[in-house]
């Protein structure tokens, strides 16, 4: 094995004062933000399943007396680009390089991480690999040698167990040994030679020009852009390259593909050994099950069925509780403590801070929160979502849509807003239109969904049935509209990465949802409370009576609901968990009956996305398309649940 030294590729130093900027990189779904949680003491969102992380995170941290900056990178699978998450990585890498790298390895997908490794290799920079999930690997039957694969490669390895807490003070020692790599890849004669002649034609300042000839050889559609603002564009380079793919016998790129699997294939055989597996074999066929066409769908049924049993009965028990110990008592001795008129009704009026921000928050919705959070956290945990994806791509090809579109919708259940960003990577604009719509349509964020669970268990399963059967209707045909609308452009291909079902991790789970309720409050408790001051004001001011007026014929004759639900759709307008909130209270109230409830659910799912996620659409469509699709989305959600409120009532249902 040869080893090649780029000129100019060592990192830049850190200087005596600024810390050391150490990056953490990997294939998606290989343990980055677990990691640079426990580096830094932050806490980023961590889940078994790609696209968690789609920007780049810092934070601070120092030990053995030197201070660092650790970043946390989105997952990339090579230097050659396949998404707009990875552009961002190598402009990292390339344009502003770390003074070190910590690639994470996820055991079970070793050969694909060492494909990322080479590349990482040609960079120069110190080196450090952080080997996670070994005893999966074990249990099915496959052991690999750290220490000979750190030998193999030069660099420092640490094998790293977050369940057991094991591995990151090792790793944090490894780290202030790091050195670049003592080994490189050789990938042939033929090959070596044409590298040499690319690299030759690059001018001297050009930084790692041996990656960048690969890069130019294997065809990355980005890097002769970034030659050219890198002033490395020489006039001779393109026809050297020519001249290089036709006396190629096998292609170029074809031929580097193939050498760099050789390469991979060499090191995973001469590291690993197979023995008879332990296990895995019940968690391979879980997770088949929860992608069968036929067997998936009742599975998720049952697992919806679970979650709606848990947020009707077990949060509905703990608030109930909530408002008898907090609730009621404060209210009464509100009511004793401020006299009758502007200050009480301003504390805990109809539009109270404490009755509908404070109580609203903490009472109606957390518990609710909770409940679901911690639910999610644990089908995250266990990585049931990927097999959900892979099962629901097989159901929504019809309306355009690929594997990375459907892996952003199911995330829309999550956070709209993050959803949202991860369609940059989708090459179609069609199909990034289509995906931007539907997140933003009927598709509940994950705490509107929590709540709206809660409200339609308030009046009985029928009435969830109903109103989340219309929403998943409406959803499809708005994408199948969309779809024969929009004129085709270029399709991209997407590998959907499918982790293993894993026993989940209580502590991490637990973990998880308590930030999760820690951002929720943070975020949202300030606007609750804005936002019943500034209903309380509105209502004051006269203006609430001037908008029932004005809105009287929509919202009572077409839609049937009662005139206080503008202030419900006011409160969508500023987040959607208050408004849903509102509805829940006036569900307990007996104000809304059966079809109202129903009705009142389907359209604040469907109405006007929150700012942030309308911002985040501007930014990935466009601020004209993006301001198109949300007058779309709020003309069709009166229109189509004016259309379901008819219906039952036609149909006498309830």
């Amino acid at each position: 094995m040869h080893q090649h030294k780029d000129p100019g590729a060592a990192p830049r130093g850190a200087g005596p004062s600024a810390p050391r900027r150490i990056a953490v990189v990997g294939l998606p779904n290989t343990g980055k933000s677990q990691l640079y949680n426990e580096l830094t003491g932050q806490y980023t969102l961590v889940a078994n399943y790609p696209l968690t992380t789609v920007e780049s995170k810092s934070g601070a941290t120092s030990f053995r007396g030197e201070r660092y900056l650790i970043i946390d990178t989105p997952g990339l699978h090579s230097a050659y680009i396949h998404s707009e998450e990875e552009i961002a990585v190598r402009e990292l890498l390339f344009g502003d390089p770390p003074d070190g790298l910590v690639q994470c390895i996820d055991a079970n997908r070793l050969k694909q991480s060492l494909l990322l490794t080479l590349d990482l290799l040609e960079l120069g920079l110190p080196l450090v690999l952080c080997l996670n999930a070994v005893d999966e690997t074990q249990r099915q039957g496959l052991r690999i040698d750290a220490r000979k694969l750190a030998r193999l490669l030069g660099v420092e390895l640490v094998e790293h167990n977050a369940t057991l807490n094991r591995g990151v003070e090792e790793l944090k020692a490894a780290m202030v040994r790091m050195r670049p790599a003592a080994w490189k890849p050789d990938y042939g004669e033929e090959l070596e030679r044409a590298l040499a002649q690319v690299r030759d034609a690059l001018p001297q300042r050009v930084r790692f020009p041996r990656l960048k000839a690969l890069l130019l050889l294997d065809g990355d559609p980005q890097i002769v852009e970034e030659l050219a603002g890198e002033g490395g564009d020489s006039p001779g380079l393109e026809e050297r390259l020519n001249r290089l793919r036709r006396e190629s016998r096998g292609g170029l790129s074809r031929l580097l593909g193939r050498r760099r699997a050789e390469l991979a294939e060499g090191i995973m055989g001469e590291v690993t050994t197979r023995e008879p597996a332990s296990g895995g074999r019940a968690a391979a066929t879980v997770a088949r099950l929860c992608r069968h066409p036929v067997f998936g769908v009742p599975i998720l049924a049952a697992i919806v069925a679970v979650l709606y049993l848990l947020v009707v009965q077990v949060a509905g028990l703990i608030q109930s509780q909530l408002s008898a110990w907090i609730v009621d008592p404060t209210v009464r001795a509100v009511g004793r403590a401020v006299p009758a008129g502007f200050w009480r009704e301003l504390l805990i009026g109809d539009f109270g801070l404490l009755t509908l921000g404070v109580f609203n928050a903490l009472v109606t919705v957390l518990p609710i929160l909770s409940v679901f959070f911690l639910t999610l956290g644990f089908l995250e945990d266990i990585g049931y979502l990927p097999n959900l994806i892979v099962l629901t791509q097989r159901l929504l090809k019809g309306i355009g849509l690929s594997g990375r579109s459907v892996l952003s919708l199911v995330l829309g259940f999550g956070c709209k807003t993050m959803a949202t960003l991860t369609v940059r990577g989708i090459p179609s604009r069609k199909e990034r239109l289509i995906t931007v719509y539907l997140i933003a349509f009927a598709i509940p964020c994950s705490a509107q969904l929590a709540i709206s669970m809660a409200i339609l268990g308030r009046v009985g399963l029928p009435a969830f049935l109903i109103a989340f059967a219309t929403l998943a209707l409406v959803e499809i045909a708005a994408g199948w509209v969309l779809n024969r609308l929009l004129p085709e452009d270029e399709h991209g291909d997407f590998i959907q990465e499918l982790p293993p079902i894993r026993v989940p991790n209580l502590g991490a789970v637990l973990r998880k949802t308590g930030f999760r309720l820690y951002w929720f409050l943070k975020e949202a408790l300030p606007i609750f409370l804005m936002a019943a001051l500034a209903l309380f004001l509105v209502d004051k001011s006269g203006l609430l009576g001037i908008l029932q007026k004005g809105l009287k014929p929509v919202v009572v004759s077409w839609l049937g609901l009662p005139l206080n639900m503008i202030e419900v759709l006011i409160l969508t307008m500023a987040r959607h968990e208050a408004a849903a909130g509102l509805i829940y209270s006036l569900v307990n109230q007996g104000a809304l009956n059966y079809i109202q409830s129903i009705v009142a659910v389907t359209i604040t799912i469907m109405f006007v996305p929150c700012f942030a996620n309308i911002v985040a659409m501007c930014r990935q469509v466009g601020l004209r398309a993006g301001i198109l699709i949300t007058l779309a989305i709020n003309f069709s959600s009166f229109i189509l649940a004016g259309a379901l409120n008819w219906l039952l009532v036609f149909l006498r249902v309830g």
